[in-house]
């Protein structure tokens, strides 16, 4: 990752809320773009295989399915469902509605950042919206 720096990452106890600590971090859309574009590539960076293609697998399949949209849930990844017509794709979300989709089927890899310095929201509707959009609006080879 080009941008990352280890002062960007912090960590945070809520004994209340879990028993589990939680390691927040930030990432640049530049980052994130190569986070998606190694899972598109089944954990490749060019000629270099930096993740085995086996944890991609298991980690973009899905295990369970989230009842508010039926989309499916890996490891961190939410999983788009096959008949949704975007073929097999999975994303990550984050504060504020960050989002990493990865559509390989497509060769698509998208990226959405918001501001959460300054507070700023977008819904998680608008978001999946734009992100079936924007899969929808591919050409097919």
């Amino acid at each position: 990752m080009q941008d990352f720096l280890l002062s960007d990452c912090r960590y945070q106890y809520e004994g209340k809320k879990s028993k589990h600590p939680a390691y927040h971090f930030r990432m640049t859309a530049r980052d994130m773009a190569r986070f998606g574009l190694l899972y598109q590539n089944k954990g490749k960076y060019g000629d270099l295989q930096i993740i085995p293609p086996e944890w991609i697998t298991e980690s973009t399949t899905s295990y369970s399915i989230n009842n508010l949209d039926g989309d499916g849930y890996g490891y961190m990844w939410s999983i788009i469902p096959e008949e949704s017509g975007l073929g097999n794709g999975f994303y990550h979300t984050g504060t504020g509605v960050h989002l990493l989709a990865v559509l390989p089927d497509t060769k698509l890899v998208l990226v959405h950042r918001v501001d959460t310095d300054k507070d700023f929201n977008i819904s998680w509707n608008e978001i999946r919206q734009l992100m079936y959009m924007i899969g929808e609006a591919r050409i097919l080879d």
